[in-house]
């Protein structure tokens, strides 16, 4: 880790500007794949505290490919649900136990600790943060980026780069430099959050609780025993009337609880926040220099890290020249109605939260929230939703499917469709071996992923076709609800034969007859085919290299 008294290279083949949680996460993504990028911040040190708290199930299924979710698991506190209450009694609860996913739960961690483990990582990669430095101008051409960047100490230094990413926050510099517009608008009220231990707190650790009335708490479990207290605040109060309102709302809550030992508050203002465009020419946008939402459902770091999950793949195709630079379209076309749709969510539940203090009004967002939470499929959808599991990109020109008797059979196609989250499931035996795995493990790689789906012994590729696909893809595996049989047409294809032996796994793909599912890097179905054809998936490979 170097700083802003240390020179920079003078070339690069990625800037990215702002080491938070997206830029950390973007540098990672590249130096998994081998691309050199130089990575910058403006402050001298990491914070050493952020807002920033809960990690949900897709991103634990984003940190799990890029080699660090014990270290998330081994700090973070696991949080299974939250409870919400309305004057002391729980009316509503989300449990997320029943999603089908590896990550069940949320992570609870704060943001700091997130940075630390994603740099130790990028250092480990042979990568580094420089920090005390910061964008001052840009200029691009056709072919390069050229960044005037100014450190801590005044110094002065001129970076060329053939692509920049401006990972910079809500106020980016880098897409003011750009010109790019953002629509949106500030919440009314401020938020704030406090850290402490809360005495003799009487409802189970891990959950989060929502208060719906004044003062409208929001306590979020953390490891070592401490809590994080959202609240609303008033422009004009103090610390020591904010901290009796805290309590006075824990008393509501918990009688006999109140915060000990408590750090000090922070305030903040909120936005909504969305960018016209993520990309002008060789300069991209990710993370809170793209969109913002309200920090009230816990997606905001969340989306800037899968926003570099979905970039980085394509950016590496493109700088190792596999890819036309246009692959870069869909990055915006599949992250930007993600974000979009995140804001809108964000504007509804501040409504729900910034009712009147008073019980007809309560009462009101109460019905409401049972209305939508009592039943099993009302608390399976707010657990979706929270696990960001459901976000897709079927609409992407970067997704197809294919079906032999024709497009109108596609539309009963069961489980997921291309551009949708690939599932988890399992167990999956390799033969000869007594040991299980589950599919979202094997897809854990830099490259894409193609399961060829049998549903019994005889389905299986030509050993010719399959090696000339293989050379394009990270990894081939056949599934089959059979196990192999003794002797294949080429014995070589029995090392990458796996038996799903309670046939999980073509249940969650809706597989009836024989499939194929190609999965991209990012963990996305790209192509769907049925029966399977390995001339269309090298024909998908052709539209997307070039």
């Amino acid at each position: 880790m170097s700083n802003g008294h240390t020179s920079l290279p003078q070339y690069s083949p990625v800037l990215i500007v702002g080491a938070g949680p997206t830029g950390l996460s973007l540098a990672v993504e590249l130096a998994r794949r081998n691309i050199e990028c130089l990575l910058i911040d403006r402050r001298p040190e990491p914070l050493p505290f952020d807002r920033a708290t809960v990690i949900h199930s897709r991103s634990l299924e984003i940190f799990e490919s890029m080699g660090v979710i014990d270290a998330f698991l081994e700090r973070g506190h696991l949080m299974r649900g939250f409870n919400i209450f309305a004057y002391g009694q729980i009316v509503a609860q989300t449990d997320f136990n029943g999603l089908e996913c590896r990550h069940p739960y949320d992570l609870n961690l704060s943001e700091n600790e997130t940075e630390e483990i994603l740099t130790e990582r990028l250092v480990a990669l042979g990568g580094a943060v420089a920090r005390g430095w910061e964008l001052s101008s840009l200029e691009q051409s056709e072919s390069h980026v050229t960044a005037q960047l100014r450190s801590t100490n005044g110094t002065e230094q001129t970076v060329t780069a053939d692509w920049l990413v401006g990972t910079d926050g809500i106020h980016s510099r880098v897409r003011e430099s750009c010109e790019i517009d953002v629509d949106g608008h500030r919440y009314l009220r401020r938020w704030g959050v406090i850290d402490g231990h809360l005495k003799d707190w009487q409802h189970a650790p891990d959950r989060a609780a929502i208060q719906i009335e004044a003062p409208a708490l929001n306590p979020i479990p953390l490891p070592r025993e401490r809590w994080r207290i959202y609240f609303r605040a008033d422009d004009d109060i103090d610390n020591a009337a904010l901290l009796e309102q805290i309590n006075a709302g824990l008393e509501i809550l918990s009688p006999g609880s109140r915060l000990h030992e408590p750090d000090e508050p922070m305030l903040y203002h909120t936005y909504r926040q969305l960018s016209a465009h993520y990309q002008s020419g060789r300069v991209l946008l990710a993370g809170d220099a793209a969109h913002a939402c309200s920090p009230i459902e816990g997606h905001g770091m969340n989306m800037g890290i899968h926003d570099s999950f979905n970039l980085g793949w394509k950016l590496a195709l493109v700088i190792e020249g596999i890819a036309d630079a246009k692959l870069l379209d869909s990055y915006e076309q599949e992250r930007r109605p993600a974000a979009a749709a995140v804001g809108a969510s964000g504007d509804i539940a501040e409504e729900l939260r910034s009712i009147p203090n008073d019980p007809a009004a309560v009462e009101r967002v109460k019905r409401a929230l049972c209305a939508m939470l009592t039943t099993s499929r009302g608390q399976l959808q707010a657990a979706q939703a929270e696990s960001e599991l459901e976000l897709h990109y079927r609409d992407s020109p970067l997704v197809s499917g294919y079906h032999s008797a024709g497009d109108a059979a596609r539309q009963h196609w069961l489980g997921p469709l291309p551009g949708d989250c690939t599932p988890d499931a399992g167990p999956l035996l390799k033969p000869g071996s007594a040991e299980a795995v589950q599919l979202s493990q094997l897809i854990c790689n830099e490259g894409h992923s193609l399961l060829w789906m049998a549903t019994d012994q005889t389905e299986v590729p030509d050993f010719e076709k399959f090696h000339h696909i293989l050379q394009a893809c990270g990894e081939f595996w056949i599934i089959s609800t059979a196990p192999p049989p003794e002797f294949l047409p080429e014995s070589s294809l029995q090392e990458f034969w796996l038996h799903d032996v309670e046939g999980k796994v073509h249940a969650r793909f809706g597989v009836i007859d024989a499939s194929l599912f190609l999965i991209r890097p990012d963990g996305h179905i790209a192509f769907r085919s049925e029966p399977p054809e390995l001339a269309r998936v090298a024909s998908y490979f052709e539209n997307l290299f070039n």
